[in-house]
């Protein structure tokens, strides 16, 4: 990747030259709310961190102690486990002396367990990191521990308005597009296209979904988009709906599927050898390389954990740093990959 400029990040963030200059070099102090401006415009940008020794978003806190917590789905979950250490890593500096960053793992339909989690990690840090489905029962945990003074921040899928303090991920609806437009130029015979979510209640999919088909309609696209079927987030959930989508859809020429579970999905179609059926996907996951080599996977759009994992951390530090009740929301760059990019 070529090296990002200072008037890009500069258009990016909506501020001067110079306000950049002096928060990637330290020349002079900016208001808080200006840096975090500057340093999501570098999230965004996909910026390399090691291109330079200052720009580690949220550097002028990195003293900063901040007990954190994080609820993730499972950790046999694609790529809950690297996200998990990458996130460890990026916390430790921050944890206070002798502790650690808390994670608990659940499944996606533990909505139950998942707001436990919720209230009693909150009495024990003072900022939670998320992923979860949009459900009454989670949210109103939320807005208890929230009054309490810890900071819940959603990761990847956003929830209605409930207290919560900020999202960090992908804009939705750039990736269902971006998806779409490729399926323009994927899609060479008529049929149905098959639509895998890991559950309705998961507002990023679900935003995916919609802004694939909308684009979809307005070029005109004529094969039928099916209703979507659930992958419940987990491989085998992954390699049970394929299998549906096989067996019942003689015609389908393409699988779109922003969720979780795409190794099963991989091993479903492997197994039918339905060479025609293209499958754009989200990413990454274990053995994703070589499913992009052997063309299983046409498309993937891939998040950068490690960019994910500078955002989240960077957030927390700094909303607690800053003593800051606004929302924040913060968008971090995927990649479309294929077999002659990876």
């Amino acid at each position: 990747m070529s090296k990002v400029t200072m008037t890009a990040i500069a258009r990016e963030a909506g501020v001067g030259v110079a306000t950049v200059d002096r928060v990637l070099n330290r020349r002079a102090p900016v208001r808080g709310v200006t840096e975090q401006k500057v340093l999501a415009a570098v999230t965004r940008l996909g910026y390399r961190l090691e291109q330079s020794r200052i720009l580690q978003a949220g550097q002028s806190h990195a003293t900063a102690q901040l007990r954190m917590g994080f609820i993730l789905l499972s950790a046999s979950y694609s790529f809950y486990q690297p996200l998990s250490d990458a996130l460890r890593s990026r916390a430790a500096p921050h944890q206070p002396p002798g502790s650690e960053a808390e994670f608990c793992w659940h499944d996606i339909k533990d909505v139950e367990a998942v707001a436990t989690s919720l209230r009693h990690l909150a009495k024990r840090v003072e900022a939670i990191c998320i992923v979860a489905l949009d459900h009454p029962l989670i949210r109103h945990a939320i807005q208890d521990v929230s009054r309490k003074g810890v900071r819940v921040f959603a990761l990847f899928s956003d929830f209605s308005p409930c207290g919560h303090a900020g999202y960090i991920g992908l804009d939705n609806q750039k990736a269902g597009r971006s998806a779409a437009w490729m399926a323009q130029y994927l899609l060479r015979q008529s049929g149905s296209v098959g639509v895998l979510l890991g559950d309705h209640r998961f507002t990023c999919q679900e935003s995916c979904e919609i802004s694939f088909r909308s684009f979809l309609r307005e070029a005109g696209i004529s094969q039928r988009v099916l209703e979507p079927l659930k992958t419940h987030e987990s491989i085998e959930g992954g390699y049970l709906a394929t299998q549906q989508l096989l067996k019942e859809h003689d015609d389908l020429v393409m699988i779109y599927a922003p969720c979780g579970g795409i190794e099963g999905v991989v091993r479903a179609l492997r197994q039918a050898e339905r060479k025609e059926v293209v499958l754009v996907c989200h990413g990454p996951f274990q053995g994703d390389e070589l499913a992009l080599i052997d063309g299983t996977i046409t498309l993937m759009l891939r998040h950068h954990i490690d960019l994910l994992a500078e955002a989240v951390i960077n957030i927390c530090v700094s909303a607690q740093a800053e003593n800051s009740a606004h929302f924040s929301q913060i968008t971090v760059p995927f990649e479309m990959v294929t077999r002659e990019n990876f």
